[in-house]
């Protein structure tokens, strides 16, 4: 059969098409799964089973990093390591200057502190930093709050925060005197 010049171009075109969405398709496979041959009996129990792929674990915490919920008296000296996830609050002694931590968030490896205090100036060190303060009958409080993340420290007052490590559900956090 015959054809004409316009059926070979429709074609060729066609393949230049195909090949492409061919290998698209080919290399967005799911892979199959990896089987173990069947080891020879020897009279013992046998296991078959592939180990699933390692999912890479976050770093846990040292044995010297208490829990916030636990132990929200931990960093009341200002001088320490906890483990602490979205809600937790660190009380601190007024001696650091500062009354409480919260922690507000935990997103994308960013952990937002909120602070709270009575009356005062603070220097607030860090990324997304935001200091107010406000006054009511003369009692006045500074609130505030900072943004951490791994190699990326802050400090509020005379307290420097530092991010230890963070996982999906919770990060550990370091204070330290300035």
């Amino acid at each position: 059969m015959r054809r004409g010049p316009y059926a070979s171009r429709l074609i060729g075109r066609a393949g230049l098409v195909a090949v492409p969405v061919t290998v698209l398709l080919t290399a967005c496979g799911t892979p199959e799964p990896q089987v173990r041959p069947r080891p020879v009996a020897t009279g013992g129990p046998v296991s078959t089973t592939v180990p699933a792929s390692p999912v890479p674990a976050s770093p846990s915490p040292s044995s010297s990093v208490v829990s916030a919920a636990g132990h929200p008296e931990a960093c009341r000296d200002g001088a320490c390591e906890v483990a602490v996830r979205p809600g937790d609050r660190l009380r601190l002694d007024r001696k650091t200057g500062l009354d409480a931590i919260t922690i507000a968030s935990l997103d994308r490896g960013e952990l937002r502190l909120r602070f709270e205090a009575g009356a005062g100036a603070f220097q607030v060190e860090g990324m997304n930093t935001d200091v107010s303060q406000d006054c009511v009958n003369g009692r006045c409080r500074t609130e505030g709050g900072l943004t951490l993340a791994v190699g990326r420290p802050g400090k509020i007052g005379d307290i420097r925060f530092r991010l230890a490590s963070v996982a999906p559900d919770h990060a550990v956090l370091v204070l330290s005197p300035a």
